[in-house]
């Protein structure tokens, strides 16, 4: 099978990222670029951390991260659960990483090593395997830490309490919220007969998933597990996701470029933040592989999960779809689906 690479850098980097571009391309390896595209200065730990989440929801096998030293996105990347990023500066250490620790993601310094043996070091770390054995034993015990310190985190912070007839992120457990979503998105594609390559509008309120006012609470938290959900499904069905973003960004949405190059949309210059867009569609931002936002759309089917409103998104005739689910969360579901306009008077036939 053909390893899938995520790659990415900050300023730092860039240079030593486009040599190691090249050297792909040579071999023959899939890859994508998630940036950055130029020598301007970004924040590494924003890079690593697209590529980490990436690599630890399988949709690429593994990733490369370029900064200064190779240090700040290591240190970034190792904080997304299920990421073992390994910091390289020689051969030895890119083989031992993979065979010993089953590193996927593989870090470099642009100002501490030259391009040659930044190919050699690639080279070696994605030919090598992981030898499994007393070493995997090893591996597990790494991510039973990080299952231990989630759990005491959420229990602390859970013990605090929260405010009256409100839910906690840490009541809502990760995988079930993801699994939830991912279950009613593909009961709804279902029933509203969306076709590969339609249009799925989504808006959400990841204060009121938490039992708490619109807008008063946002998660990029819940708004990333939402996203994982929503993109099981659509990508299962073959649709596209647009998220809509908040008030504050005129309720743009976050869609594939692929998208809104199919449909002609019209893109905006911005990029979604929690407090200006929201978490539905800051998160989406990150998951997308080229994300862009667009400044308007006719959807062929909608859902809102909390009151967003995403029906000025739909396509001009949407009819109600009712599902036995009615909440995720705390927030109510309300579903549409899009139909041809019926035309004509008393003697018209329609199918």
């Amino acid at each position: 099978m053909r390893l899938r690479i995520a790659l990415a850098s900050d300023h730092g980097g860039f240079s030593l990222k486009e040599e190691i571009k090249k050297f792909l391309e040579e071999e023959g390896f899939s890859y994508y670029d998630f940036g950055t595209y130029s020598p301007e200065a970004v924040d590494y730990p924003d890079q690593a951390r697209i590529v980490a989440e990436a690599v630890a929801r399988g949709e690429f096998d593994r990733g490369i991260l370029c900064c200064g030293t190779g240090i700040g996105v290591a240190i970034a990347a190792n904080k997304v659960p299920g990421i073992r990023a390994a910091l390289c500066h020689d051969t030895y250490s890119a083989r031992a990483s993979r065979e010993h620790n089953d590193a996927n993601i593989l870090t470099l310094g642009g100002r501490v090593i030259g391009p040659a043996l930044a190919r050699e070091i690639v080279a070696v770390w994605l030919k090598a395997g992981f030898l499994g054995g007393r070493h995997a034993r090893r591996v597990a015990k790494i991510a039973e830490i990080e299952r231990d310190y989630a759990g005491r985190l959420a229990s602390e912070k859970v013990s605090c309490g929260c405010e009256p007839g409100s839910l906690s992120f840490q009541d809502l457990d990760e995988q079930d919220l993801t699994e939830q979503v991912a279950q009613v998105t593909r009961e709804f594609l279902k029933v509203a007969g969306l076709k590969p390559g339609q249009i799925l509008v989504v808006g959400c309120s990841t204060s009121e998933i938490a039992g708490k006012r619109i807008g008063t609470a946002s998660s990029l938290e819940i708004g990333e597990q939402v996203v994982r959900g929503l993109l099981k499904a659509t990508r299962e069905y073959q649709v596209y996701l647009a998220a809509q973003c908040c008030e504050h960004l005129n309720r743009a949405l976050v869609v594939e470029a692929q998208a809104a190059e199919i449909y002609g949309l019209e893109e905006v210059t911005v990029v979604p933040v929690l407090k200006a867009g929201g978490a539905l569609a800051t998160a989406t931002y990150r998951a997308l592989h080229r994300p862009v936002v667009v400044s308007h759309i006719q959807a062929h089917a909608g859902m809102d999960i909390g009151g967003t409103l995403i029906g000025m998104h739909l396509k001009p005739v949407a009819v109600p779809v009712r599902l036995e689910v009615k909440t995720i969360g705390a927030a109510h579901l309300t579903f549409a689906r899009t139909r041809p306009a019926l035309i004509g008077g008393e003697r018209a036939v329609y199918r």
